[in-house]
């Protein structure tokens, strides 16, 4: 799995997983990327060029 908002790898026992009212699974890696994803930021990737 990989979490929603940045993108990382997230093991099978950890993190988060909601299912939206339109059946759509949204993954995330720790409280801070949900929290994010929630206000609708933009995630910039540091290890990758633009």
């Amino acid at each position: 799995m990989e979490c929603t908002y940045c993108g990382k790898e997230v093991e099978k026992s950890k993190g988060k997983m909601l299912i939206r009212a339109s059946g759509e699974r949204v993954f995330f890696c720790s409280g801070k990327c949900e929290k994010n994803w929630e206000k609708k930021r933009n995630h910039r990737y540091t290890d990758k060029e633009e």
